[in-house]
């Protein structure tokens, strides 16, 4: 058995996953379901959101020092501004600015499921679940963001900066993190699509055909 300070360390680390994960659900999906009204921005008042999430079993006791530790522990997901929360990214209710308008870089990255990559040339980037198409700064993050979603997800180049100066908007929400509501697929530099040979060869070998680095191709090169 673990000594009791670290008992105490692990079971605060719990506690803390499991209060992102409820703020997360309240700020992004579901504010309504603990009497929470958001602004345009996705805002809320710290008080006002600890009151309502005190209400539901396990935790009575939370207060807003506590979602200021949180947001303060986690800027990534949380910005506390001018005494209100809000989640930065991810919401499904209507948020009108997420985010802040921001030149991106010359490159973005977007992780998906191989099998969207057919959709994706015809279509480009377009928001799923989610109010907008959310794009890392790193390949890798990337990468983590698709196999959330699928095992054999791959990497999407954004030609960010040529999207920008076509006209298309993007506001950035975190360190890592971009968000626009669409990226035309000329915009986009996508893994190519395996042949028949290939896909048998990953059956028998059970590796996802195509994959993240080589083997990419741009629509831009059409």
């Amino acid at each position: 058995m673990p000594p009791p300070h670290e008992r105490s360390h692990s079971d605060d680390a719990q506690r803390r996953t499991r209060l992102s994960r409820l703020v997360a659900l309240v700020l992004r999906h579901r504010p309504d379901e603990v009497g929470l009204t958001l602004d345009a921005g996705g805002f809320a008042p710290v008080e006002t959101v600890a009151h309502a999430l005190a209400t539901q079993r396990g935790w009575e006791s939370l207060t807003a020092s506590d979602l200021l530790a949180l947001a303060g522990a986690d800027p990534r997901r949380y910005e506390v501004r001018d005494g209100r929360i809000r989640a930065r990214y991810g919401h499904t209710v209507h948020v009108e600015q997420p985010g802040e308008p921001a030149l991106p870089p010359e490159w973005l990255y977007y992780g998906a499921p191989a099998k969207a990559v057919a959709r994706m040339r015809a279509d480009g980037l377009q928001p799923t679940d989610r109010q907008h198409v959310h794009m890392s700064t790193t390949p890798a993050d990337a990468l983590d963001v698709g196999r959330r979603h699928a095992a054999d997800a791959v990497v999407v180049v954004v030609f960010a900066r040529a999207a920008h100066a076509a006209g298309i908007a993007f506001r950035r929400a975190g360190q890592t993190l971009f968000l626009t509501t669409r990226v035309p697929a000329e915009f986009l530099l996508l893994p190519v699509e395996p042949s028949l040979d290939e896909q048998e060869a990953s059956r028998d070998t059970d590796q996802p055909a195509g994959g993240v680095g080589p083997g990419l191709s741009s629509t831009r090169e059409k």
